[in-house]
């Protein structure tokens, strides 16, 4: 029931979400996974240089999944974007289904989003936010716990006591996000409440995915020690384990720093597009927690019949 209740919300046959991770979330990785059934997410940056013209690639991306797949996908928003209003028209001129916003109101865009046909996913992270999200008229939440890649929420929940408080305050799906990499996490997941999950390190380390060789190749050789949390006191970013991200872990900005030029000096797209794309030692590599159980580069099919199979085996086995 759980899973049937998402996929009928994002007409998909898996409720199986490929995240929207900045730079390499490309058309190619985006239409396979919708083409194994379930919901690819392109994040507008994917490909594009550093000084590049975002909503064009955006425009040209969306064209190219078109191209690609006459399945439903879906496009990441990161709020605090100044080009955000920009990336949603794009968006609806060129007639995706979903959206997934984060790093903000959900009361800013999702009237507009909605009155174009548009679904939405709000990124959460606390009880409060899926409960405000829920008012504004949200299709489904996302409940990220603190074990996911990237940006992190200054709260530190991690999804076990997470994602029942979601389920118990809210009645709208919930699709579980945090260190999920395969079909153990994605059972656990539904047992705590979620309706679907959503994965997104375990979909960078595929041959479709456009990061570096060796951007997959450090997932693929982590550890469970593998990830750190870099910029503790002013912006907590999961990322993998590097003499970088290790020198990073604990900073504090002087007194009187200017916290935003700080960030991103230390943790800011320069620093994460040169090691996703660039595979730069010297960069920021944001990785989910869980990357000890990614054994190996698979393709997206594999990865998709990994977690169906396997969810059903499980569920199976506990009858």
């Amino acid at each position: 029931m759980r899973n049937m209740t998402a996929s009928r919300t994002l007409s998909i046959e898996y409720p199986i979400l490929q995240a929207g991770v900045p730079w390499v979330s490309n058309p190619e990785l985006v239409a396979s996974v919708s083409d194994s059934g379930g919901l690819g997410i392109l994040h507008p940056s994917a490909g594009m240089d550093l000084d590049g013209d975002m909503v064009g690639n955006l425009r040209e991306n969306i064209r190219n999944i078109r191209r690609l797949t006459g399945n439903p996908f879906g496009v990441s928003f990161y709020l605090a974007n100044p080009q955000v209003e920009q990336l949603i028209e794009v968006g609806i001129e060129e007639g995706m289904k979903v959206a997934v916003t984060y790093s903000g109101s959900p009361a800013l865009y999702t009237g507009k989003l909605k009155e174009n046909d548009v679904k939405v996913l709000h990124q959460v992270s606390t009880v409060r936010h899926a409960r405000g999200a829920e008012s504004q008229g949200v299709d489904a939440i996302i409940a990220e716990g603190y074990e996911g890649g990237g940006i992190r929420g200054p709260e530190e929940i991690p999804n076990l006591p997470l994602l029942p408080q979601v389920a118990d305050a809210v009645s709208i799906p919930i699709i579980a996000s945090g260190g999920i990499m395969d079909a153990r996490g994605y059972a656990a997941a539904l047992a705590l409440g979620a309706h679907g999950v959503q994965l997104g390190t375990r979909f960078v380390a595929t041959h479709e995915c456009i990061a570096h060789p060796k951007y997959k190749e450090a997932i693929v050789g982590a550890i469970d020690t593998g990830t750190v949390i870099a910029g503790r006191y002013h912006r907590p970013t999961r990322v993998l384990r590097s003499d970088a991200a290790l020198r990073l872990k604990d900073s504090n900005p002087p007194a009187g720093a200017d916290m935003s030029g700080h960030w991103e000096a230390e943790l800011g797209p320069a620093q994460v597009r040169a090691a996703l794309l660039e595979g730069d030692p010297a960069g920021i590599a944001y990785c989910g927690a869980g990357v000890g159980l990614v054994s190996e580069i698979l393709s997206v099919d594999e990865v998709m019949r990994g977690l169906v199979e396997g969810v059903s085996g499980i569920i199976a086995s506990l009858r």
